[in-house]
């Protein structure tokens, strides 16, 4: 399954379609795959096995999405159906901010990077205007700038608390389990009562 960046979206292509999540308000929409053409400089940031869900660490803080970065097969129950086991996760913000450190596994079909902004020169006497209203401007509010920064360092300790802690359920505990094609979540009794339906299994799945 390839992952996209665009301007306002992450795009989880795989075959014919894809799976298009919101940077701004986080909401999810299934989309033909040809629909990639219409996203704003989709960039291949690389390859991940599937979607877990979203999670907001904390009121403050801005949701994420979580998909398996790697996965272990650990065996096959009746019928074939593979079950796997979640080794390593990749955790991307749903907002403005670039995903950091996800190590993914490289798209063969896509150059993998990110974009960087071009560096925007100015002449010294812009420059210069620029230094001096930015040296007014912080001579006035130096207090509450001090205040802001104080503030913003406890949400980035407190984040990334969090992230750890998150990481470490999924990467150091052999708990996390799931099959394509099984639905591990309910009893086989259950799911002889649910044959009746046409359902899809995600939907099967309570």
């Amino acid at each position: 399954m390839e992952l996209f960046q665009a301007k306002d979206h992450y795009i989880l292509q795989s075959g014919e379609n894809a799976l298009w999540c919101s940077r701004n308000d986080g909401s999810m929409e299934l989309r033909p795959a040809t629909d990639l053409l219409l996203a704003w400089n989709p960039i291949c940031l690389g390859l991940v096995e599937g979607v877990l869900g979203k999670i907001q660490l904390h009121t403050d803080l801005p949701w994420r999405l979580i998909l398996i970065r790697q996965k272990a097969l650990v065996g096959k129950l009746p019928g074939e159906h593979e079950v796997y086991k979640i080794t390593k996760i990749a955790v991307i913000p749903l907002s403005e901010a670039e995903p950091q450190d996800l190590e993914l596994e490289l798209c063969k079909k896509h150059h993998f990077g990110i974009n960087k902004p071009e560096k925007i020169t100015q002449s010294p006497d812009e420059s210069k205007s620029l230094l001096k209203t930015f040296n007014q401007i912080k001579s006035n509010v130096a207090v509450p700038v001090k205040k802001k920064v104080k503030e913003n360092k406890e949400k980035e300790r407190l984040e990334r608390r969090l992230l750890e802690e998150l990481l470490k359920m999924f990467m150091d505990y052999d708990s996390f389990y799931y099959s394509l094609t099984y639905d591990l979540t309910n009893s086989v009794q259950r799911q002889s009562d649910q044959e009746k339906t046409n359902l899809p299994t995600w939907q099967k799945t309570r």
